[in-house]
């Protein structure tokens, strides 16, 4: 029995956050203080949703709502950098970290996230289009 995308899509997503936050765990160990931001769980977690919520949309969103595909990932990919940028902005006015601390880590877990989400964005694409035919 197949499962469904989204669940398949969930169990991904949350293994590759639960390798980061063992290496973030490990590098806590070995990399300096002053590289390292202690509210990086907190990032991982918040990369997580907005990237599932994201996905779902895609998913959903072209159906429901009768939008091309193009279309709903483009609103979702400008949702997301407007979540990001809000989240970069908060941090670095509030001073809540080091700015080098929080731009290492943050940057990071974007490219990580981005490569992930492209990834699995390419497979959608593919699996909507074997649908189709």
């Amino acid at each position: 029995m197949k499962k469904h995308p989204l669940i398949s899509y969930l169990l991904k997503i949350t293994y590759l956050s639960l390798i980061l936050c063992f290496v973030v765990l490990f590098s806590l160990l070995v990399v300096p203080k002053e590289y390292i931001s202690l509210n990086t769980p907190y990032y991982i977690l918040m990369f997580f949703v907005v990237t599932y919520i994201s996905y779902a949309f895609m998913y959903y969103a072209p159906k429901k709502f009768n939008l091309k595909f193009e279309q709903a990932f483009l609103i979702t990919k400008f949702i997301k950098m407007l979540v990001y940028i809000l989240v970069l902005v908060v941090v670095i006015f509030a001073h809540i970290e080091k700015n080098i601390k929080f731009a290492i880590c943050y940057m990071v877990l974007y490219l990580i996230y981005q490569i992930f989400d492209t990834i699995s964005m390419k497979k959608l694409v593919k699996q909507k289009n074997m649908d189709k035919k």
